[in-house]
């Protein structure tokens, strides 16, 4: 009898991955493992204090408990390591290697790897193929609250609708624009130019410190934003177009439709060539090998003017 009790008691879980937003999205399908490994568990979804920017994107998810900003920059305090040693199971393991080997991507995906980072090695056991996917609740109003910032709104607002055939754009994976892991200046000038020719207008979106890409009317630049509010911005969009960054799997787990540019910049990615590619049900994916310049501005402006009709 003592042995039933103890098997319905609550576990208590801490985090899953709590780097960058990327991370955090890769992370979402280990709330479905241990809901099912632990059905009514309570799951802390543990966020370093660098990365609270997002914390709203989980505001609303049906298997997050708590979300807990870590106390420390990047790391715990006091109030965290109280709080793991609570728990029945802790997802972070400070002396594990964090890969097996150097070139996992050639044999796993995002989500199998963050999962095994965090101690899960029977994932694809124990989930199915649509519980594989990160999924975000969306619980706020995708129409920007400021009607000068000038992006596409489901409202009957006059003053945006010059507005109404908006794409938006997460140009670049990183702040370092490097190794081909996403498309030049020069590359995304030539698809802005397009777009904006056809009567689209585009979206910006990112750091305030990427380059601006176009200075034709129908281009603007919307990095000034808080990152909340430009994900609202984004997601009122028709249509999302960016690289392998953590926006990107942001907008693939609110399943917003989306152009995925993807190429193989890790070292030696020769196999399993879309590992990195944001998971996304509603997106397509153009990948060329040796960078992102490499794939065809035609073809994605093509894609574009299939998928949004003026």
């Amino acid at each position: 009898m003592v042995e039933n009790v103890a098997e319905i008691v609550q576990k208590k879980i801490w985090g899953v991955s709590f780097g960058v937003i990327g991370d955090l999205i890769m992370g979402l399908p280990v709330l479905n493992y241990f809901e099912k490994k632990y059905p009514g568990s309570y799951k802390y979804w543990v966020i370093e204090k660098k990365c609270s920017i997002c914390a709203p994107l989980y505001f609303n998810h049906p298997l997050i408990d708590r979300v807990k900003i870590t106390d420390e920059w990047s790391g715990f305090g006091e109030e965290d390591r109280r709080l793991m040693d609570e728990c029945d199971i802790v997802t972070y393991r400070p002396n594990a290697e964090i890969h097996d080997r150097k070139d996992w991507y050639n044999v796993r995906s995002c989500i199998e790897e963050t999962a095994r980072i965090a101690g899960i090695f029977d994932l694809k056991d124990v989930l199915s193929e649509d519980e594989m996917k990160p999924k975000l609740v969306k619980w706020f109003d995708v129409g920007l609250e400021n009607p000068a910032c000038h992006t596409y709104t489901r409202s009957n607002n006059t003053n945006l609708e010059n507005f109404e055939n908006n794409i938006s754009i997460w140009p670049f994976s990183t702040e370092a624009l490097n190794l081909g892991r996403s498309p030049s200046p020069a590359w995304w000038n030539k698809l802005i130019t397009m777009l904006i020719k056809d009567g689209y207008t585009v979206c910006h979106y990112g750091r305030a410190t990427e380059p601006r890409l176009s200075n034709l009317d129908g281009y603007i630049n919307l990095t000034h934003l808080s990152y909340f509010r430009q994900l609202k911005a984004c997601l009122a969009s028709r249509l999302c177009i960016g690289t392998d960054s953590g926006s990107q799997w942001v907008v693939g787990a609110y399943s917003h439709p989306a152009i995925n540019l993807v190429t193989n910049f890790l070292p030696n990615h020769h196999s399993n060539l879309l590992a990195l590619d944001p998971i996304n049900d509603n997106a397509v994916t153009f990948y060329e090998n040796g960078g992102c310049d490499n794939i065809s501005v035609d073809a994605v402006h093509e894609n574009v003017k299939e998928r949004v009709k003026i």
